[in-house]
Formats: structure tokens, C-alpha cells, sequence
């Protein structure tokens, strides 16, 4: 019979391969795109790398550990609990600032070029950066609330005898954290409202509709945003509140490892959410399919004819 630590195991490998395939798909097909190369663009592809790191991370460390009977000790182990947390942190507030990204889209048109350049942009994943290495080094390394991989259930989880990490980690940690998914989620749903209405309002006034492409492509960017912020929230709730109650060793995995595989599942949901972005990876896919059957003229002059000569950027992460 397999045993549970064989099957967590497999579910790790599982999950982050697909994780690690749907988010760098993201990150390429984003990079190509025109319309990614704004403010949202920019943050959607950081996101991706965020996602991508944590996947190599479970990958690496997680689910070959699981399949041996050496056990690390806390000293080491914390280190990577550590930088899954500041990556987790990172994701966290690159899709809050995606939201408000949405948000000043319709409610700040005139400004929002001026509030969401490329050089805002970057500094706030920067900010997003300095935040969460600060923030985690502070609370679970010099404050001593070490994020250590358990040897018996093989999930990453705090001291539960002391009641300062407790504490720490419930406001620092669930609260704040819950705050972002709960603030991501409330100008998710305000932007949605606001696009749905300033669109009829364009319609009934001017006469002038939006080209379906622009209205859909709106659409795209505020439901993306919208299901990422929901499935951060709730990855926290069942970590936070469900994961004590269980004692299953598979389900619990399961549950307390949700928020690292919930950034797996993020490069599905962009892709699934964001028609723009799956309809470029159909084309793609269609194109490699066209050389192979050897259509090498179909495929050249389809491309040329959707994407115009050749000419080469330089884009930046």
C-alpha cells in the first residue's frame, strides 16, 4: 500500500509541475503581448515569477524530501519556509496593486497613466519587494518564529507552543495578509461595477460604443484579477481555520499547503480568467502545429499579416 508521505509527495510534484508549465506559459505569452506591456501587464508578469520560484521551490525541496527518510533539521529547513513566506508576501501584494491597478482604471481615468506609468509600476513591485523581505526576515528569523517544514506531516508550520509566535503570526501574518485578499476583493468588485456602467454610460451619451476587442480585453484584465484575489482568500481561510480540525495526514497536507499551491494554480486561473492571454496560446499553438504539418507558408503569412514585420524590443521583467 502507498503510503501517505509517497502520495503528498506525488500531489507535489504534481501540482507544481503544472504550476511551473502554466505560469511560465503566462510569462511568455504576457512578454509578447502588446496590451501586457502596461502597468498590468507588468504586474501580471511579476506575478508569474512569483508563482514560478514557489513551484521550483516545492519542487527542488518539498517533494524529494517527502520520498526519502532523511529529515532535515529546523536550522535548515526554516531557511526555506522563510523564502516560500517572502515570495508568498510578494504575490500577495503584486495582486493587491493589480486591483488597484483595475480600480483607477475607471474611477481615476485622467490620472491614471500619471498614477500607474511604467516607472510607478516598478517601483511599487519594488516596494512590494522591500515589504515582504523586511517584514518576514523581522518576524521569522531575527524574532526567532521560525517557518519550519514538520518531518511528520510535511508541511511548512510555526511553533504551536509559544504563545509570542502565535500572536505574531496571527496579526502579521493571517490578519494582514487576509486584509490584502479581503481590500483585492472589495476593488475588484467596485471596478467591475464601475466598468459595467461607464461603458453604458459612453453608449448612451455619445453614441459611441467601445470596440468589442477594448471592452472585452477590460473585462479579461478585472475577472483575472478578480478570481487571483479570490483564490488567495481562500487558500488563507482553510490554512487558518480548517487545517487544526483535520487529522488525515493527506488532507492536511492538502489543506495547510493550499497557499503555496494556490500560486500553482494561478497560472491556470490567469489563463482560464484572461481570454486574451489563452487565445494567444491557441494561436501559438496552432502555428507550431501548421510547421510541423509543413503549412510553412500558411504560418508566415498568417503571422505577418496579425503581427506585422518583425522587429525586435527590448522588454524588461
Amino acid at each position: 500500500m502507498i503510503s501517505a508521505v509517497a502520495i503528498n509527495s506525488w500531489i507535489t510534484v504534481a501540482i507544481m509541475t503544472f504550476g511551473l508549465i502554466t505560469n511560465m506559459i503566462v510569462y511568455v505569452t504576457a512578454r509578447k503581448l502588446n496590451s501586457m506591456r502596461s502597468s498590468f501587464g507588468i504586474i501580471t508578469k511579476n506575478q508569474a515569477i512569483c508563482n514560478i520560484l514557489m513551484c521550483v521551490l516545492f519542487l527542488i525541496f518539498v517533494g524529494p524530501l517527502q520520498l526519502t527518510p532523511f529529515k532535515l533539521p529546523h536550522d535548515y529547513t526554516r531557511f526555506v519556509g522563510t523564502v516560500s513566506m517572502i515570495i508568498y508576501e510578494i504575490a500577495a501584494q503584486l495582486n493587491f496593486f493589480n486591483s488597484l491597478n483595475r480600480f483607477c482604471a475607471v474611477y481615476m481615468i485622467f490620472l491614471y497613466d500619471r498614477i500607474f506609468s511604467n516607472f510607478n509600476t516598478y517601483f511599487l513591485r519594488n516596494v512590494a519587494i522591500f515589504v515582504s523581505v523586511a517584514m518576514c526576515v523581522t518576524f521569522y528569523e531575527i524574532l526567532g518564529c521560525y517557518l519550519y517544514l514538520d518531518p511528520d506531516y510535511w508541511i511548512f508550520t510555526f511553533p504551536e507552543d509559544d504563545e509570542r509566535c502565535n500572536d505574531l503570526t496571527w496579526y502579521c501574518d493571517f490578519i494582514f495578509n487576509m486584509s490584502l485578499v479581503i481590500s483585492t476583493m472589495i476593488l475588484n468588485l467596485l471596478a467591475a461595477y464601475k466598468a459595467r456602467k461607464l461603458h453604458r454610460m459612453v453608449s448612451d451619451t455619445t453614441g459611441v460604443r467601445m470596440s468589442k476587442e477594448q471592452r472585452q480585453r477590460e473585462i479579461n484584465f478585472i475577472r483575472q484579477s478578480f478570481f487571483q484575489g479570490l483564490s488567495m482568500s481562500v487558500a488563507l481561510i482553510f490554512y487558518r481555520i480548517t487545517a487544526p480540525l483535520i487529522s488525515d495526514k493527506i488532507l492536511l497536507f492538502l489543506d495547510a499547503s493550499l497557499w503555496a499551491f494556490m500560486l500553482a494554480i494561478e497560472g491556470g486561473i490567469i489563463l482560464l480568467s484572461n481570454q486574451e492571454l489563452l487565445l494567444a496560446v491557441r494561436k501559438k499553438r496552432a502555428h507550431i502545429v501548421d510547421i510541423r504539418s509543413g503549412n510553412i507558408d500558411n504560418y508566415i503569412v498568417h503571422h505577418t499579416s496579425t503581427h506585422g514585420p518583425e522587429t525586435s524590443h527590448t522588454a524588461k521583467f
